[in-house]
């Protein structure tokens, strides 16, 4: 009986653990991957400056090369798998004229292998008749842990004066 007694105990303080640092997981663990994600997230504008000076290369390790990666971009194309958007990533570098992205607000959702991000960045890009344009973009992204890191499998952007138009009429 001491035994089953002894059990009971350690059975009722697991669960108070599991309920108060969520299912499965110890709040340092999730901590941990929250700081990830944000390192991952931090690491997405230094492949996306890349990309905007003309350099792809940074997003083949940043990238999932899943089926299921998704890409939708601020332009409107709609990839789905790693090969069509390494296709897209590489044609938009070969357009690009450079510029600069930085990211604000900031909100990370980390629920097992997946996370959600939702930002406003923030871009000054160089248009094709050598102006520079600046653009606020709204960008959601999907990350999944693999092989232990985070790698992205869905970027979302759209631009953010677009909704503002329709909706002011403006």
């Amino acid at each position: 009986m001491g035994r089953r007694w002894w059990l009971a105990i350690v059975a009722a303080f697991a669960l108070v653990g599991v309920s108060m640092t969520g299912p499965g997981r110890a709040a340092d663990d999730a901590a941990a991957d929250v700081a990830a994600v944000r390192a991952a997230v931090d690491q997405w504008f230094v492949v996306l400056n890349a990309m905007v000076a003309g350099d792809p290369a940074p997003f083949a390790s940043f990238f999932s090369h899943a089926d299921d990666v998704l890409y939708m971009s601020g332009e409107g194309t709609f990839r789905v798998g790693w090969d069509a958007t390494w296709a897209d990533w590489q044609e938009q570098a070969k357009k690009s004229l450079g510029g600069h992205v930085v990211g604000d607000d900031i909100h990370v959702i980390v629920s097992g292998d997946l996370a959600s991000v939702g930002l406003i960045a923030h871009a000054t890009v160089k248009a094709p008749d050598g102006k520079t344009q600046e653009l606020r973009v709204r960008q959601t992204h999907v990350f999944r842990k693999e092989d232990g890191a985070w790698k992205m499998i869905v970027h979302h952007a759209d631009n953010i004066p677009v909704w503002t138009t329709i909706v002011d009429g403006k």
